[in-house]
């Protein structure tokens, strides 16, 4: 199991989470991701390893 912290700046809202949350779902295969605006970064779960 994998744990990606990347930092995300500009989200100001809720929605911005959910928008972020849901591109990297339609583009990778993850188990878990979430986005704080607060700490301006999303975390990725993944069982592999992903570049792209």
């Amino acid at each position: 199991m994998y744990q990606i912290t990347v930092a995300v700046d500009g989200m100001q809202c809720g929605m911005c989470e959910a928008h972020i949350n849901d591109a990297i779902r339609r583009q990778f295969k993850v188990k878990k991701v979430k986005s704080s605006r607060r700490k301006k970064q999303t975390l990725i779960v993944s069982e592999t390893m992903f570049v792209n």
